[in-house]
């Protein structure tokens, strides 16, 4: 019971990062009212809606870089170090691609986005890990995936009608997911844990399971206790395969819903990074410009395709082999700290590497950090921050 009663009320953690926590939840407020249904065709326009995120975005930009540069230097700490450093590398090339890009507005437009949501959340997670316990930081995080929760069944009740409520377990299926382990294994609030893991299992979507079952290969990296969780469960999957086929088990879980096991049941990605993959074989150094080069080259070929549903397949069109350097770098450098022995093997570090697990599975089958702020970009780079944050925090608590 003395656990529990170290976890901060809900009202607190809202108020206890300050002024970045509020633009940032704030952000989802503001894609209810600007958020509409588009025309087909229009999907990557720069329309009404884009100049009110556009009026957000600089006056977030303002705010954070005098928070950043202009008073303590502190607060810029981790954008400035690893991994959130090779992240920033990638966003100055995406600005960089403008001189080249076949519409320099929108991909000026959207690198500015993502070099403005990064800045915020560097600082929002270093009011975090300077004004609260390890719990408690992540409890924040629980309280961030209700509030994103809310706010997209709202958004689709406004789209949809309120019909949404019938099944609203589609809702946020590049977000919530990221945060499966976190609640799993870290949390203390247990109606946190069972919404999250219900959304995430009744969302029935593949690359979900995929995120699932791999994840569970960063017990690996934990005491023995998860070591030995993880030996039981591939024995028991093992033991399942003997008696079952193998084809009809993978259609009920993995591949739920698809009428083959094989990549020409992905709902059309196998056919979309082909386009990608020819489409950067032709522009390998430099791509087409971020963003606006990948709506062109797939848009063309594939009606309805404007983003590649792969990160580093985006990164390759949008920026070539000069961006997806860096993006590599990030990746890289993120798994270097979540499977570090700062964390403790119990509970912490397991949590991490799963966690990191899922968000590269979900970087590789849908929108995300390679391209705009849409998809799973906020939700990964904000759980990569906050992670970094911790590696950082606990290390400090070793020396």
């Amino acid at each position: 019971m003395q656990e529990k009663r170290r976890v901060v009320p809900l009202k607190r953690l809202f108020k206890v990062t300050g002024l970045p926590g509020y633009l940032l939840f704030f952000y989802n407020i503001l894609m209810f009212f600007a958020t509409r249904r588009r025309e087909f065709g229009s999907e990557a326009s720069v329309d009404s809606s884009v100049v009110i995120q556009l009026i957000y975005l600089s006056i977030v930009f303002v705010i954070t870089f005098n928070a950043l540069y202009g008073f303590s230097p502190k607060k810029r700490k981790l954008l400035i170090t690893s991994p959130q450093i090779f992240l920033l590398g990638y966003i100055l090339v995406c600005f960089f691609s403008t001189l080249w890009s076949n519409n320099a507005l929108l991909t000026a437009i959207r690198s500015f986005e993502t070099l403005v949501f990064l800045m915020l959340i560097s600082w929002l997670v270093y009011n975090l890990i300077s004004r609260l316990d390890f719990q408690n930081i992540i409890e924040w995080t629980m309280l961030y995936v209700g509030w994103y929760l809310t706010w997209s069944i709202l958004v689709q009740i406004k789209i949809l009608g309120f019909s949404v409520l019938l099944w609203p377990f589609d809702v946020g299926r590049l977000v919530i997911p990221m945060f499966f382990f976190f609640a799993l294994l870290l949390t203390q609030r247990k109606y946190f844990k069972y919404i999250i893991l219900t959304f995430v299992v009744l969302s029935f979507s593949n690359k979900i399971f995929f995120g699932i079952t791999l994840g569970f290969l960063g017990f690996y990296f934990g005491n023995n206790k998860y070591r030995g969780l993880l030996f039981v469960l591939i024995v028991s999957i093992l033991m399942i395969l003997i008696f079952v086929d193998i084809e009809t088990l993978l259609q009920n879980t993995l591949f739920y819903g698809r009428k083959t096991v094989s990549m020409a049941s992905t709902s059309g990605r196998d056919k979309v990074w082909t386009i990608a993959w020819e489409g950067f074989m032709q522009k390998p150094l430099l791509g087409y410009g971020f963003v606006s080069g990948e709506n062109l080259i797939l848009y063309s070929k594939f009606k309805g395709a404007i983003n590649a549903h792969n990160s580093f397949l985006s990164a390759l069109l949008g920026t070539g082999l000069l961006g997806t350097f860096f993006l590599v770098l990030y990746f890289m450098s993120m798994f270097k700290q979540v499977s570090s022995s700062v964390f403790p093997a119990s509970k912490w570090r397991p949590a991490m590497v799963c966690t990191f697990i899922m968000c590269l599975v979900i970087s590789l089958t849908a929108p995300g950090v390679g391209s705009r702020v849409y998809g799973s970009w906020l939700p990964l780079v904000l759980i990569f921050t906050i992670m970094s944050g911790l590696h950082l925090k606990f290390k400090k608590r070793i020396k």
